[in-house]
């Protein structure tokens, strides 16, 4: 359940809750020591959180409290009894028929059932509000069909006159409409301003007012705003916050045009500015909120706010606009800071990023056939990468009995066990597999990978040194769930291209562990010799909700360097060990680096 995607954005929408009750708490507490500029342009940077959600940050340990809860309850799962590869047991020894494996199968819960249904309905509410908003959207195209071009040479002139007072230098169409009862602006690339067919009873200053305020809108392209306004309220539909945060921009939109207005007129007019507002105000339409544009008119309790801002209107102080400079970059270092956090890519983690330039993509799809699959191949000596298939090469999934390389690793750090002191009792359980039901040492438990012997081991190290060895050693995802399933469950996820690294790290003993330790697990992993090179690695084989996984990652010391490589394969349900050891093993020889002997 960690991989669910609406759960993530569920939890991206507390944070961003979180976010905005912030800021409005900001503004609210320090409106008298902000510009009624500044307050709408706060407003506006706060959209920036909205786009979070879907930013790709990978920012270490900012997820750890999300990940909790989204495995909590998130995937329950048990080894199945059901054995995908004919019940073949991973043997691994020099010489051994170690191409086997065994299958772990698990199901996630009824929960993902429920976030499918939410992610359903999450869609079809988005669905719901675009033919909302197209339906109101239409207003526009009806607008310009009824379009009449005003040519009127007075109010032509006072028009550009105004144009030339705010140096306004786009071209504006102007123009009646017997459609409207108020002004409107709109269109971003060509912006248009209509204006109700019977404009006799206003004044040439009052039709001054209206033109400034209008012409404001399309010199800030404050049609942006408005489109992604309604785009916001599409996608987020489910949260309240979103619609008030819409709201109160488009309110705040037009008293900060109001604003630039007021310090344009003379003072003088100021009065008859507000007059016009209540007149429009008293034939107000009833407009969707997802309409993308700007009516000059507003409801009652909006026109309230104006008109409160146009009879305390002073000039703004350079103190004043020191402190709202101030507010302004608090408010947009609380949103860079939470934007991480916010992010789903981030919390869901599903890929890895690389920008090594050192790499040599190559075609071996004929070696894959029916698989989907990943090759990643690293040569220490030429410092390069060899890739098949970058997409999967880089996407996360979980290790499967790859991961016990590892966990043997922790466990001889740790002191758990010794090379000659690994010995664990049978637990009695009968498991699908007999290799499983006797007592196991690590190197037995690691060629017949018995998983109870390694979950044993986690068990004696404790699940908090288990987190902080995943994080240390930087293991995928490093997200930890059930203590029993979490490299088998898909809350812990690495990458093919990952493990070669991990491999690489392990075997040059990047990691700084005893060189004991080190040597120990490579011994458990060593699988056969073969014309003077030797072959470690480790399979693995993973059924979840019936699609099949097959890991195979290892390295090939020759007499010169040593080549580290990593096989992800996925199926339906022939996919497993074996059969990602049967492909790597056939590029191996290809390229002349590894010829086995188990062939």
């Amino acid at each position: 359940m960690s991989d669910s995607f609406f759960i993530l954005f569920l939890l991206s929408n507390i944070l961003l809750s979180v976010i905005f009750s912030i800021i409005i708490l900001i503004k609210r507490t320090l409106k008298i020591q902000i510009t009624v500029s500044t307050q709408y342009h706060i407003s506006v940077i706060s959209l920036l959180a909205l786009i979070a959600p879907f930013i790709p940050f990978h920012f270490p340990k900012t997820n750890d409290f999300f990940g909790w809860i989204v495995n909590l309850g998130g995937t329950h799962s048990g080894l199945s009894h059901r054995d995908s590869a004919g019940k073949m047991a991973e043997a691994i020894g020099p010489n051994a028929n170690w191409v086997q494996d065994f299958a772990m199968s698990f199901e996630q819960s009824s929960f993902k059932m429920i976030d499918s249904a939410f992610f359903a309905v999450w869609i079809l509410g988005i669905a719901l509000m675009l033919m909302t908003a197209v339906y109101s959207n239409l207003r526009i195209g009806k607008l310009k069909k009824s379009l009449q071009i005003v040519k009127n040479k007075e109010l032509l002139t006072l028009f550009d006159t105004c144009k030339e007072e705010i140096a306004c230098r786009r071209k504006v169409i102007l123009g009646y409409s017997p459609l409207i009862k108020s002004p409107i602006t709109f269109g971003v690339i060509r912006p248009y301003i209509i204006l109700p067919k019977d404009i006799s009873m206003f004044s040439a200053d009052e039709m001054k007012c209206v033109l400034l305020h209008e012409l404001y809108h399309c010199k800030r392209k404050d049609m942006l705003i408005n489109y992604f306004l309604c785009l916001s309220t599409i996608v987020y539909w489910f949260n309240p916050l979103v619609w008030y945060l819409s709201r109160e921009i488009k309110t705040e939109m037009e008293i900060s045009c109001d604003f630039a207005v007021l310090k344009k007129i003379d003072q003088t007019l100021h009065l008859k500015y507000g007059e016009v507002i209540l007149k429009f105000a008293s034939l107000k339409q009833r407009t969707s909120p997802l309409l993308a544009a700007s009516e000059f008119s507003s409801s009652y309790k909006h026109v309230k706010r104006r008109i409160v801002t146009i009879t305390k209107f002073q000039a703004e102080s350079p103190l004043l606009k020191v402190k709202s400079a101030l507010v302004f970059a608090i408010v947009a270092a609380v949103i860079l800071a939470g934007i991480p956090s916010v992010s789903i890519l981030a919390m869901h983690k599903e890929t890895y990023s690389f920008s090594n330039t050192n790499v040599d993509y190559k075609d071996y799809s004929t070696f894959f056939d029916k698989f989907s699959g990943s090759f990643v191949l690293f040569d220490s000596d030429r410092k390069k990468y060899t890739i098949y298939n970058k997409k999967e090469s880089t996407t996360r999934f979980a290790p499967a009995s790859t991961y016990k390389v590892f966990s043997a690793l922790l466990a001889l750090e740790s002191g758990i066990i010794t090379k000659n002191d690994s010995e664990m009792a049978w637990d009695g359980i009968r498991y699908p597999y007999q290799e499983w039901n006797q007592d196991h040492d690590l190197f037995s438990a690691m060629s017949s990978s018995a998983t109870w012997y390694f979950q044993k081991l986690d068990q004696q190290i404790g699940e908090a040194r288990v987190r902080d060895y995943l994080k240390s050693i930087h293991y995928g995802n490093e997200e930890f769930s059930d203590p029993a399933h979490y490299w088998m469950d898909g809350s812990l996820k690495i990458s093919p291209f990952e493990q070669v690294n991990m491999l690489k790290k392990f075997y040059y003993n990047e990691f700084d562990f005893k060189q004991s330790s080190i040597q120990t697990v490579k011994d458990s992993i060593r699988l056969e010799e073969s014309n003077g090179s030797v072959l470690s690695g480790k399979t693995g084989t993973l059924v979840i909700n019936g699609e099949h996984h097959g890991w195979f990652i290892g390295y090939v010391e020759t007499v010169d360097h040593t080549f580290f490589f990593s096989v992800h394969i996925q199926d339906g349900k022939l996919a497993a060990g074996s059969s990602a050891a049967e492909i790597a093993l056939s590029i191996l020889e290809e390229k002349g680096i590894y010829q086995s002997g188990s062939q």
